[in-house]
């Protein structure tokens, strides 16, 4: 198995999206993404790179090569550790792709009393069943075919649902001007089966990407329609991106 992974930056910073917005965690974006979403925002992170850049909250810098000794990496989230934080975001790209690596830090970031945050695009379900013994939070995106030239995962995040087992899931679909009513109320009758009591939160697109800005009207409308399948929904856009910082 892996011991080694392969990470686009790590950095101290707040959470920027969904219900736990604010809080302050270290970030760990791993390179490499099995998706091309419309509304990427991190498009760098998608392939893997030589070298992975270390921020502290001065914005100071560091380069390190890739790939990361999985001691090397847990070394280096402690280091930006402290007492504040709320847990360690494993983000990207997509983490599971590096699954098997996971395995090795967790346990590792466990036994230094920290939480797991995983975001994911909710598409490997037989990466999750590896890493989530030691996951305390999904936070899972809702992709749909608008975002995906057409494709549909909902079968796919139907299957790493029910794989979630006893971690707090938080669901977040990102909805721009191609959002259909029709497409978003097709993904809440499959996933509200198995994740009806999680929280959902629609994520307007965010304003650096052009042509693809959504009003407060269609918002509500959209947020009509979800709120048939779910009983927790909130609109809540990127607060890093307006307060500028990763």
């Amino acid at each position: 198995m892996d011991k080694v992974l392969y990470v686009h930056e790590i950095f101290p910073s707040f959470q920027g999206e969904g219900i736990l917005v604010g809080v302050p965690q270290v970030f760990v974006r791993l390179s490499g993404c099995n998706l091309r979403c419309s509304y990427c925002d991190t498009p760098a992170a998608r392939e893997r790179g030589e070298f992975c850049t270390v921020y502290g909250w001065e914005g100071e810098r560091e380069e390190v090569s890739n790939p990361l000794e999985v001691g090397e990496l847990a070394r280096i989230v402690c280091s930006l550790w402290d007492h504040a934080m709320h847990s360690v975001s494993l983000t990207g790209g997509e983490p599971l792709l590096q699954a098997e690596g996971l395995t090795h830090l967790l346990p590792a970031l466990k036994r230094g009393g920290m939480a797991v945050y995983l975001e994911t695009n909710g598409t490997l379900g037989d990466g999750l069943e590896l890493v989530v013994p030691w996951t305390d939070w999904i936070a899972m995106d809702i992709k749909l075919p608008s975002a995906l030239a057409g494709e549909d995962t909902a079968g796919r995040h139907h299957d790493f649902l029910s794989r979630a087992a006893t971690a707090k899931v938080i669901l977040k679909v990102v909805i721009d001007a191609a959002t259909s009513t029709e497409e978003l109320e097709r993904a809440c009758i499959i996933l509200g089966e198995v994740a009806g009591d999680a929280p959902l939160v629609l994520q307007p697109v965010s304003p650096v990407h052009s042509g693809g800005g959504i009003g407060p009207e269609k918002a509500a409308e959209l947020y009509r329609a979800v709120s048939a399948f779910f009983t927790d929904v909130r609109v809540i856009p990127q607060t890093h991106r307006l307060w500028g910082i990763r």
